[in-house]
């Protein structure tokens, strides 16, 4: 019995020791392998990298030999933040069907800007969302034709460019292939369209409002005759690009959207507002549901100060609403530093004080002495959402508060128009 009791306890000591050194064992490699991750050169990789466009303006497109562009800009910006020079990488620009099989089919090799459709969600591995564009048909005025639902888009014949999205979302419209009629570029899009090869286009509305100038037509000879639908535009990478990298290019591509914290506004904010990629949209918010998030978050910081911002800060309801992400709580003291956001903790402790949109507007100021004067009031500027890429036309209702711990803060939430 006594050897069977030491055999025992021998044993457990031994399972003990082994369990203790497989623990040690696992982190040591669960370090390693943090470390390698942090340390991976990723710019290496990047610069191994064939990046692919087509002329597609405002979000590429290429003059005297150089590419400009909203993607463009965004892609040297997230370069930068990642140590690569542009120099460094190859780039091509060339038609669109052309650059997308490219992509499809070698290794190390990336398109922008490309819709995520259901479709292409396979072939690709994405990173974004870039921008928003809204897809519409574009008809001569001249010609007065209306498209009310989709069913009358299937009784007029529709120029469309070649391996486009639109084509897709036009046939899940319900209409047919033989009422869509391919071209290879923007210039045979709008010449075939004046020349009455057919009825209508199906373009992006942003990228009509430039193409038509820059091919030297009227823009009063051309009407907007049917919105199809916003769509997203992304990177999209060959199927063979590693996860780590791709993970990895969203990270930085995400902290490039969000951080505002040297002059008010971030980069991406600036690269939207210099081509006037500026969108109007319906967020189903209204008014009184601003107002209302306002009042109760102006109340629970006048009950627990230190608990209410900690949970705002934490993004929990109701300072963000778990439906409509849009609709969030944030607050100021009155020196314009930002002490709680409910969706960018990179804001909170930094003094925005002078600190301006992209348009060059220092509305945080504007709502601090706005509410020190009146107490409560709304302020009009643009801004990023933080459910989708984008810059955006935005109202924020703000109330000055007294919180239980003795300060005063101003209290904020907006909504989209």
């Amino acid at each position: 019995m006594g050897v069977i009791s030491n055999f025992k306890i021998m044993s457990a000591n031994k399972l003990f020791k082994l369990a203790f050194y497989t623990i040690l064992a696992v982190i040591f490699i669960s370090g390693c392998k943090k470390n390698n991750d942090e340390t991976k050169d990723y710019a290496k990789e990047i610069k191994a990298f064939t990046f692919l466009t087509e002329n597609y303006p405002p979000f590429n497109y290429e003059e005297e030999g150089r590419l400009y562009g909203v993607s463009v800009d965004i892609l040297f910006g997230l370069f930068a933040k990642m140590n690569v020079s542009s120099n460094d990488v190859s780039l091509e620009s060339d038609e669109w069907e052309k650059v997308y099989q490219k992509t499809l089919n070698e290794a190390n090799s990336m398109l922008f800007s490309v819709v995520r459709i259901p479709e292409r969600e396979s072939l690709f591995k994405w990173a974004g969302p870039i921008a928003p564009q809204k897809d519409v048909i574009i008809a001569l005025t001249s010609q007065q034709i209306t498209i009310n639902n989709p069913a009358d888009l299937a009784t007029h014949t529709i120029g469309v460019i070649a391996g486009y999205s639109n084509i897709a979302q036009l046939a899940n419209l319900g209409v047919p292939q033989s009422m869509l009629i391919q071209v290879h570029s923007i210039e045979s899009l709008y010449s075939g369209l004046k020349s009455g090869l057919f009825d209508c286009i199906a373009y992006s509305e942003i990228g009509h409002n430039l193409v038509v100038a820059s091919l030297g037509y009227d823009p009063a000879d051309f009407g907007i005759a049917f919105t199809m639908q916003v769509t997203q535009l992304y990177f999209a990478f060959n199927i063979n690009t590693s996860d780590d990298l791709i993970q990895h290019f969203q990270s930085v591509l995400d902290n490039f959207k969000m951080d505002k914290t040297e002059d008010g506004s971030s980069v991406y904010e600036k690269i939207l507002n210099k081509y006037n990629v500026i969108q109007h949209i319906e967020d189903n918010i209204t008014e009184q549901m601003v107002i209302d998030l306002v009042n109760t978050t102006a109340s629970q910081l006048e009950n627990d100060a230190p608990g209410t911002i900690a949970k705002i800060n934490a993004g929990q309801a109701p300072y963000i609403d778990p439906v409509n992400p849009s609709l969030y709580a944030f607050a100021y003291d009155t020196t314009v530093t930002m002490r709680a956001h409910a969706t960018n903790l990179l804001l909170v402790g930094v003094n925005f004080k002078g600190k301006t949109d992209a348009a060059g507007k220092a509305f945080r100021d504007e709502i601090i002495r706005g509410a020190l004067a009146h107490g409560t009031g709304w302020e009009d500027y643009i801004y990023t959402k933080p459910d989708q890429s984008g810059l955006y036309y935005k109202t924020t209702y703000y109330k000055l508060t007294n919180a239980s711990d003795g300060k005063q803060y101003v209290v904020c939430a907006g909504r989209y128009k």
